[in-house]
């Protein structure tokens, strides 16, 4: 098909020119294959953020999605100066276990879990959202790529054979086919302009508030959800966080809780330090810095290889 060589040349000679790209989106007017999903009321969803200064978060808006000046890239699902909202869902398999989703945000924010002969360790922060109103999204075509895939991507194959393929094109199916198969692809800087580009595109012209794929660094184990920031002010609600260390020795990675967030206003948090935390302050000589009314408490440790 000559738009996905276009895009393939672009991605071999990793020269991604936005306009070609653009009126190759546009040329399919309507026809745009994918996969229109609800991310229903009372849904959970889970976020990671690296905490980069090594301070803690206080404010809800930390946790959240980040200021236009933040974004200095282009990602899988979002722009440079366009702020999205990252996050994973709670799938039903991962619901079966309290560490499986989080395992899997962690996955997707932090690079050491996927190194190997190293030893690193860092500070981060999950958060626990809510969804308060259905939430609109949608989905490419769903790659036959992922090893591991969850239960829910044969949901979505089978609605997208039975409710969604017979609406488009077939040159509308092969290249959308093409750009999922491009969202569980490792990325490189162009194929990240292209997916990101696609992604804003759907979401601008067809009133969608986001979109849904799965977890590369997982193989499809878990599921993750894009979402604009308007989407996150109006229909998602912060219900909790958890400040954790992640050690990565060689092929094994453990993290531990070091404190949970409590809430002393709508907007911010204080913290409640772990026994961890607490012997992690012993022995680092008062890091991380907490603060004076932080309390402490026991919370659980989890491993993974």
């Amino acid at each position: 098909m000559k738009e996905i060589e276009i895009v393939k040349k672009m991605i071999e000679e990793n020269q991604f020119e936005a306009d070609v790209f653009l009126s190759i989106l546009r040329s399919f007017g309507e026809d745009i294959a994918l996969i229109p999903l609800l991310l229903l009321k009372r849904q959970k969803i889970i976020r990671s953020r690296i905490n980069d200064k090594k301070d803690l978060f206080y404010e809800v808006s930390d946790l959240s999605y980040p200021p236009s000046h933040c974004v200095t890239r282009t990602d899988r699902a979002s722009l440079k100066g366009h702020p999205m909202f990252y996050a994973s869902v709670f799938t039903k398999d991962a619901e079966k276990t309290g560490a499986i989703p989080r395992i899997i945000s962690a996955m997707e924010t932090l690079n050491i879990l996927k190194e190997v002969h190293t030893y690193q360790h860092y500070i981060f922060t999950q958060s626990v959202w809510r969804v308060k109103e259905d939430i609109h999204l949608f989905s490419f075509p769903i790659s036959e790529n992922y090893k591991r895939a969850c239960s829910e991507l044969s949901m979505f194959r089978e609605g997208w054979e039975t409710y969604c393929k017979d609406n488009y094109s077939k040159n509308s199916i092969e290249f959308f086919s093409f750009i999922g198969d491009l969202m569980a692809t490792p990325g490189s800087s162009c194929i990240y302009e292209v997916t990101a580009t696609c992604v804003d595109f759907i979401i601008r012209n067809f009133n969608f508030e986001g979109i849904v794929y799965p977890s590369v660094p997982t193989e499809g184990e878990g599921l993750n959800i894009c979402l604009t920031p308007k989407v996150v002010d109006m229909k998602i609600n912060f219900e909790g966080a958890v400040a954790e260390t992640v050690i990565r020795n060689d092929m094994e990675s453990t993290i531990e809780s070091f404190a949970h967030a409590q809430m002393i206003s709508p907007t911010s948090f204080n913290w409640k330090v772990t026994e961890y935390g607490k012997r992690l302050m012993e022995m680092t000589g008062g890091y991380p810095p907490f603060k004076e009314n932080d309390e402490v408490i026991l919370a659980p440790a989890y491993r993974m290889k």
